[in-house]
């Protein structure tokens, strides 16, 4: 390990980093935390009332200073304990309240260790991401972007791990997803590929930094703005608007009036769904993740099957359009696109279908161009859709809504 972080500059993968990435996940795996000090230990522990009494004595290291041969900062250790003990004698576990009080004192936030990981890396690199630690240290001035002997800030870790609340808090301070990494890997690049709750994270913070807005930002009352857990109600008429009452809806109508615009002949194609009997789904991010080794959760049986015939009709829904993937887009003007079936389901998955080009060619290829055109990576995107009977679709199509977590 020592030889490889000697090497000057940042590691690419094939220039030992992924043998260092091995290494260290390794050797960290046995750390063992009765081996620290008695002050590392309490703040791995999240022992406040003692961590207090010791800093305030002045009988303890510099704040500014690593433990073990991972030169690991207090920061970090405080941030080790709290994901990783199950268990903690009365008096500890307060690792929230030990951390502000640790950098309150002068421990600095992005005390670098042996790969120049900082706190804030591992608060959001992995299954154990404490969200609520990462922003406790944003707050207090860590760097949102500082890069680790790869070259990748916590963005990139916390997108390929998967965890939406790491990333929710990193886009919120501001992390920039155009810095590449010793690979030329960037965030910007990969955050499509890392399913559709990332997804839907990021893309609500570009689109936040930007000014722009959406149908369907946000799961809440347009007009209120309520967010708990609240069954909202879709506007009948244009199905991109939410309310939590019909007093909110008869509120908002002054203001919606103007911009609501129905289902009509000149904003929807009509489809014809068909239902695969064979073949199941699979999520690609997270079958990607455990190739990778990294932890997953199984997929529920019902987000693996092929189709999926509602029970009533008509509903109004809100569905997800995967376009075949083609390999190479730039040669589209010379070769055709695919005209495999395009991919079509709801969030709760009580609705599967596939849409042929065979059955439907005219909105088959108006759908596919507005995917290809406006959605998320050109693969995917989201409409409001309505589900007349098993055989008819209507798909508003001039209208995207914002990115969806399914």
């Amino acid at each position: 390990m020592r030889q490889l972080i000697s090497r000057p500059g940042k590691l690419g993968t094939d220039d030992g980093g992924q043998e260092l990435r091995d290494l260290y996940a390794h050797q960290s795996a046995g750390f063992s935390f009765v081996r620290l000090n008695m002050f590392a230990r309490l703040c791995y522990t999240g022992t406040l009332k003692s961590v207090i009494q010791v800093v305030q004595s002045g009988d303890h290291p510099p704040l500014d200073g690593t433990e073990t041969p991972f030169k690991f900062g207090y920061a970090t250790l405080v941030i080790a304990g709290a994901q990783r003990l199950q268990v903690t004698p009365p008096g500890s576990g307060l690792h929230a309240e030990t951390l502000r009080f640790l950098l309150a004192r002068g421990c600095p936030p992005d005390v670098e260790d042996i790969c120049q990981y900082t706190a804030l890396h591992h608060a959001t690199m992995n299954h154990l991401s404490r969200p609520d630690l990462a922003r406790i240290l944003l707050e207090k001035n860590s760097k949102v972007d500082h890069l680790n002997i790869y070259g990748s800030s916590p963005i990139m870790g916390a997108l390929m791990a998967g965890h939406t609340g790491a990333v929710d808090v990193l886009m919120e301070f501001g992390a920039d997803l155009t810095i590449p990494d010793a690979d030329g890997t960037t965030a910007e690049r990969i955050f499509v590929s890392c399913g559709p709750q990332v997804t839907a994270v990021v893309t609500k913070w570009l689109r936040h930094r930007t000014g722009m807005q959406a149908p369907m930002d946000a799961k809440k009352c347009d007009y209120c703005g309520k967010v708990d857990d609240v069954k909202l109600k879709i506007c009948a008429a244009c199905h991109s608007v939410r309310y939590c009452s019909t007093a909110c809806q008869r509120s908002h109508w002054k203001t919606h009036k103007y911009t609501c615009k129905p289902f009509s002949s000149s904003n929807t194609v009509t489809v014809k769904p068909f239902y695969s009997e064979h073949g199941n789904l699979m999520p690609t991010a997270e079958v990607t993740r455990g190739l990778l080794g990294m932890q997953v959760k199984k997929p529920l049986a019902k987000h693996q099957r092929a189709s999926e015939q509602p029970t009533s009709y008509p509903k109004s829904i809100v569905i997800k359009v995967q376009v075949p993937y083609d390999p190479n887009p730039s040669v589209a003007h010379i070769l055709p696109l695919s005209r495999a079936p395009l991919l079509v389901y709801t969030k709760k998955r009580d609705f599967v279908c596939h849409v042929t080009h065979e059955d439907n060619a005219t909105g088959y290829d108006h759908i596919a161009e507005v995917v290809r055109s406006k959605g998320v990576g050109g693969a995917k995107a989201y409409f409001a859709a309505e589900l007349k009977s098993a055989d008819e679709l209507v798909v508003k199509v001039s209208e995207l809504l914002a990115e969806q977590p399914f």
